[in-house]
């Protein structure tokens, strides 16, 4: 059932839109971790500790998911493209990837945290399924060890 769920996401198809869903769903999660971590704290019922973590685990692949979309689109921007600005419509300014990222509200650091997960699809499936298993929360951080770790074994 998991799995259905998973292949499921309606992610959306505007990259503006990727980068409000990407960065709301961080935010989300973060607030999910922390009535995670008041539930324990007050030892309240398991069920709605497992409520809590499931939620959590969605909200996590959910939003894993749309960082390997806004990767593999943000892989496919050019380095520089030029573009007409609508104030001086006979003037061509240069609009760098960089820029594009930051007006997204991405630093280039996290694109190319992105665009690393975009190049390994499978490695953030499996990081996905374990999480699941081990009944915790995958994070873009583990999927990244993860891929250090497959490059490191096959050099």
């Amino acid at each position: 059932m998991n799995q259905i769920a998973t292949s499921q996401w309606n992610l959306p198809d505007k990259i503006e839109d990727l980068a409000k869903f990407a960065l709301i769903g961080r935010e989300k999660l973060t607030a999910v971790r922390a009535e995670i971590r008041a539930i324990d704290k007050l030892g309240l019922a398991e069920e709605v500790r497992r409520q809590k973590l499931e939620e959590a685990q969605l909200i996590s692949e959910a939003v894993l998911d749309a960082e390997v979309r806004i990767g593999t689109l943000t892989a496919a921007l050019p380095k520089a493209e030029r573009t007409r600005t609508d104030l001086l419509p006979d003037t061509v300014v240069a609009q760098t990837k960089t820029n594009a990222i930051q007006s997204l509200g991405f630093t280039p650091k996290q694109v190319e945290r992105f665009e690393t997960l975009a190049r390994h699809p499978e490695i953030v499936e499996q990081a996905k399924a374990e999480a699941r298993e081990r009944d915790d929360i995958v994070s873009r951080a583990f999927v990244l060890q993860k891929v250090k770790e497959v490059k490191r074994e096959t050099e």
